[in-house]
């Protein structure tokens, strides 16, 4: 009977770390790509000055979730996620509008990815 508790005790664990570890990573998500569009939306203004600024703070902010998620998920999507944010770095301090606009559509999908990644879904399972 102690046994059955404990694998039921421990199923429920595992439950509620993903489901918080998913919550995590929904709301993440969703603010760097609500972030990423008002990037996009300022270079299209050309406003490049508040382009700058609001990349600076998604790139502080990437690398304080880096860290959590480094240790949580696949390594090759953060890898992805750090190339592509290197590219729009100089994309927008050189101010390339078309560059810029790519790199931060392609960031917007990768951060998609690993949302859709760790969502409890059929294909996920299998």
């Amino acid at each position: 009977m102690r046994t059955l508790i404990a694998a039921i005790l421990a199923i429920f664990i595992i439950i509620g770390g993903w489901f918080y570890l998913y919550k995590s990573i929904e709301k993440n998500t969703f603010e760097f790509i609500n972030t990423l569009d008002t990037i996009s939306l300022n270079i299209q203004k050309q406003d490049w000055n508040r382009a700058f600024h609001e990349f600076n703070k998604i790139q502080k902010k990437w690398n304080k979730t880096r860290n959590l998620w480094t240790t949580l998920l696949d390594h090759h999507e953060i890898d992805n996620i750090d190339l592509s944010m290197a590219k729009a770095d100089q994309y927008v301090k050189s101010k390339d509008i078309s560059l810029s606009l790519g790199e931060i559509e392609t960031l917007k999908k990768l951060f998609r990815i690993v949302k859709e990644n760790e969502a409890l879904t059929l294909t996920n399972i299998l």
